[in-house]
């Protein structure tokens, strides 16, 4: 990372911040507000195919086996091979742990989507921008017109954006949100894994405004 993108990453981590410590002074209204502004879903329509976008394991999975059962969609698309080095580490001496997408595709398979059903792009990829990138170039090349992006309620406006900005070129990617019971919601901010969430999507967007997303996961 050059000494400027390190910069503005700063400044991204710190106007996240500030917003989070504002929202704080000025009490529940607020913080609720944050945390639904993340929240995005648009109105279904048929799609070429129902993406999961990498993360969220098993909700993610069993929301777009659902849609995938209910025919929104011919194909569900595995979006990044990407797999933790201790993961990789743990494989190479015996663990009986799936790659991520190995832990994916079984969870798809017994959420009733078939093995032929499954497309696994082989690239792997670290930020949401690349995977979406990712994506997009699958659909050109298989001449996909609209997908379904599945991806957790926190998570859904950056995707939006990002697909919106960085990806989409005559591609439509209509955002869907896996079946998750605790986000969005009053009290996210007396759950530590839910504000880190939220304070790491408000990063997020600040990182895509300053054109610092890509150092971004």
């Amino acid at each position: 990372m050059t000494p400027h993108a390190r910069r503005r990453l700063g400044a991204a981590a710190l106007l996240a911040s500030a917003l989070v410590v504002v929202a704080v002074a000025a009490h529940r209204p607020a913080l609720r507000l944050i945390g639904r502004a993340l929240v995005v879903e648009d109105a279904l329509a048929p799609a070429d195919a129902v993406v999961i976008v990498a993360g969220g394991i098993p909700t993610r999975e069993a929301t777009a086996a659902g849609l995938y059962r209910r025919g929104w969609a011919p194909v569900v698309v595995l979006s990044n091979n990407f797999t933790p080095d201790r993961v990789r580490e743990l494989i190479a001496l015996g663990a009986r742990r799936l790659d991520y997408q190995g832990e994916s595709r079984l969870v798809l398979e017994k959420h009733g989507v078939p093995p032929d059903a499954i497309v696994a792009l082989s690239v792997a990829v670290k930020t949401t921008e690349a995977e979406l990138r990712l994506v997009a170039q699958a659909a050109r090349t298989r001449g996909w017109r609209r997908v379904i992006l599945v991806t957790s309620p926190h998570h859904s406006r950056r995707v939006k954006l990002v697909w919106t900005r960085e990806a989409s070129v005559g591609i439509e990617g209509l955002v869907a949100l896996a079946n998750e019971d605790d986000f969005p919601g009053d009290g996210w901010w007396r759950k530590r894994r839910q504000a880190e969430a939220v304070l790491h999507e408000y990063l997020g967007l600040a990182a895509i405004y300053l054109g610092v997303s890509k150092y971004l996961n």
